[in-house]
């Protein structure tokens, strides 16, 4: 973590002076979720829980027929974890309708979470190789289902976002990766959840560089079409750097910054509690932090409220990202207390 360079003992005071005003309307720890669904989601979410899939049969039938297709990414990963729990209602409506290319859909996303479930979030050096075996068991029953789904919904690019889930947990050879890459440009080549995904395959820790994926980042930003989530996609690229490379590593720290500030500029297009951005939001708010633009990161965090998401807070602390959150968005406020003069007021910035 973050270092600062003042001494404390020279900045406490400042900090027991400060600190109660910095953040004052940042929501309480008690109210802050991970990842949580937004109003519309909830009653849908809950009726699967129950064993009703026909709420869910309607919402993803509607994003399918408008061409939906940020929001209908959003809406399969939320069912597929539910679908991991409690299965009954995705076999019934699979049982009823084998060829409803949304629940084709849903079971192939919810094969693939069970697979990285199985797995974990750790670095492979941490392991086991059961938990390996049983990763790449699952991956393998997982690739028909992905298949299935490309099938029955031809103009989808979400079952090419899990097919590129699947290609980097599976080890896929980079002319596969192209080829499934090309099949989301034909279909939607905004498309930020693939490229998310396309991101990690390209990423030093699993079959690219830092180099390569900076590169893939700021091409794709580049030519999104204005009002896309895509063209925040550098700062998913600077935060997956820099949880490995905190404070110096070997990307210039200007590509660093001028990712943070390309995507300050793709969000300033959203309102501020527009809850499409939020997830980009805690990437920035991380972002920010190991930058050391400390006001600036104090801002996001205000914008993100009480939606923390899993990512990039996982990165920290692979058991309770809420807890990750929280230390971060705390010592961000301990840094701005420290910079202001002992005998000033705390003015936030717009």
């Amino acid at each position: 973590m973050y270092m600062p360079r003042l001494p404390m003992v020279l900045a406490f005071p400042r900090v027991l002076r400060h600190l109660r005003s910095v953040g004052a309307s940042l929501p309480p720890v008690t109210q802050l979720g991970v990842d949580r669904p937004d109003p519309v989601l909830r009653p849908v979410l809950s009726a699967a829980w129950d064993g009703d899939h026909g709420p869910a049969r309607e919402l993803l039938a509607d994003t399918r027929r408008r061409g939906a297709w940020e929001r209908r990414d959003t809406c399969v990963r939320h069912l597929a974890n539910v679908a991991l729990t409690r299965p009954r209602w995705l076999e019934d409506w699979l049982q009823k309708d084998a060829d409803d290319p949304d629940a084709a859909l849903v079971a192939a996303e919810s094969e693939v979470c069970r697979a990285w479930e199985a797995r974990t979030g750790a670095w492979a050096k941490h392991v086991s190789a059961e938990r390996f075996d049983e990763f790449f068991r699952i991956l393998a029953r997982a690739a028909p289902l992905i298949d299935k789904a490309t099938e029955l919904s031809p103009g989808d690019p979400v079952p090419w976002r899990v097919a590129l889930q699947h290609a980097t947990g599976s080890r896929a050879p980079r002319p596969v990766f192209d080829r499934l890459l090309l099949n989301v440009m034909d279909r939607d080549p905004d498309h930020y959840g693939c490229h998310s995904s396309a991101l990690q395959y390209l990423c030093a820790k699993w079959y690219g560089s830092h180099e390569e994926m900076f590169d893939f980042a700021e091409a794709a930003a580049a030519r999104a079409q204005p009002g896309r989530l895509l063209a925040a996609l550098p700062i998913v690229a600077a935060t997956e750097y820099l949880t490995e490379h905190p404070t110096r590593g070997p990307v210039p720290r200007r590509r660093i910054h001028a990712a943070v500030d390309h995507t300050l500029a793709a969000c300033a297009a959203y309102a501020p509690d527009d809850p499409a951005v939020t997830g980009i939001r805690n990437h920035l708010a991380l972002a920010l932090t190991r930058c050391g633009r400390w006001e600036e990161a104090l801002r996001q965090f205000e914008l993100i409220g009480t939606d923390v998401r899993e990512f990039p807070w996982c990165y920290l602390d692979g058991e309770n990202e809420l807890r990750a959150f929280v230390d971060e968005r705390e010592n961000t406020r301990v840094q701005v207390a420290k910079a202001i003069p002992l005998f000033s007021r705390y003015h936030p910035a717009a």
